[in-house]
């Protein structure tokens, strides 16, 4: 018996028409038994935590490295299941006729992905059920909070969704506010202890505020989603009287991931109007502040790839 846990797990399991491979258990969820074989197989069973799990995907995958033996290019063949989310796995086993192919113990749980609904969806999808628009965030990075706890007060924090970057400040002791559109959404889940510190507004310019009334502004993923990005930036440049920090989806991650034929999943939010990457980003600050310092942040890295999800920069008067 083996460890749980994710990863690629090998069997080198030969049966009377192939051999199983691999059992592989993604971060996403999805557990696969991987194999090839020259003739159609029975479903396996796969029980966790002593509960049967339905299949998901059967497949075929191209095995030229086994043609010879199969004489069937297509002679891969991979069973897929959905594995529980938010509950503690303990025990796993896949069996084929009485047969044990593979049994894990331990403890691992799954987090739900974004979009996962697509993994198991038996209707075919239109364009406004994929490019959807996500909650504001409940919570801060560490990242993010490294690039703005520097910052001199008070602070404004344009978009401030539902408050958390706000309540991470204040309860710092730090005087900070917010600023955000007035819609359902934000009503519902603003935080009770920041409500009476953000300004519910209809997205209008200018903004309710005294030109410098702010030492500094904030804006975390904000910018990409209005449309007169340039009337945002000359009125945070307005109320700002020394610093700004501001945060944008990277779109360098597209032709980065290129080679891996991936993109990344947040570049799909529904509501993202302007795309910057880093050159594109500097040119536009700089027509509104004296001083531009870029970063990147949020890195990430797959099949060998690295990148960065988000470009930051830091703005001074």
């Amino acid at each position: 018996m083996v460890s749980l846990g994710l990863g690629s797990h090998p069997l080198h399991r030969p049966h009377l028409s192939g051999c199983w491979e691999t059992c592989e258990i993604e971060a996403s969820g999805l557990l696969r038994l991987v194999g090839w074989t020259r003739e159609e197989l029975v479903v396996p069973e796969l029980v966790v935590n002593g509960a049967r799990i339905p299949l998901l995907n059967q497949y075929r995958t191209y095995r030229p490295d086994v043609a010879r033996q199969t004489q069937v290019p297509f002679s891969g063949i991979t069973f897929e299941y959905q594995l529980p989310y938010g509950v503690t796995l303990t025990e796993i086993s896949l069996s084929l006729g009485g047969d044990r192919l593979w049994q894990a113990q331990g403890s691992l749980t799954l987090t739900a992905p974004a979009y996962e609904g697509l993994l198991s969806c038996e209707t075919v999808l239109g364009r406004q059920q994929i490019y959807g628009e996500g909650l504001p965030s409940p919570v801060v990075s560490e990242v993010v909070m490294a690039l703005v706890a520097p910052l001199p007060g008070p602070i404004l924090d344009f978009g401030c969704g539902m408050g958390a970057l706000l309540g991470a400040l204040r309860g710092g002791d730090r005087a900070a506010y917010g600023i955000e559109i007035d819609r359902p959404a934000i009503r519902e889940q603003l935080r009770p202890d920041v409500a009476e510190y953000v300004t519910l507004y209809d997205g209008s310019f200018p903004l309710p505020y005294d030109d410098g009334q702010f030492a500094s502004v904030v804006s975390i993923e904000v910018i990409e989603h209005i449309p007169n990005y340039r009337q945002v930036l000359e009125e945070l440049a307005r109320v700002s009287r020394e610093q700004a920090v501001f945060t944008v989806p990277n779109i360098d991650a597209i032709p980065l991931c290129f080679p891996q034929q991936v993109v990344p999943w947040h570049l799909l939010e529904a509501t993202h109007v302007n795309f910057f990457n880093p050159s594109s980003f500097q040119k536009l600050l700089l027509e509104y502040f004296c001083e531009v310092e870029l970063l990147q942040i949020h890195p990430v890295s797959v099949n060998g790839t690295r990148f960065h999800t988000s470009v930051a920069a830091i703005c001074r008067k």
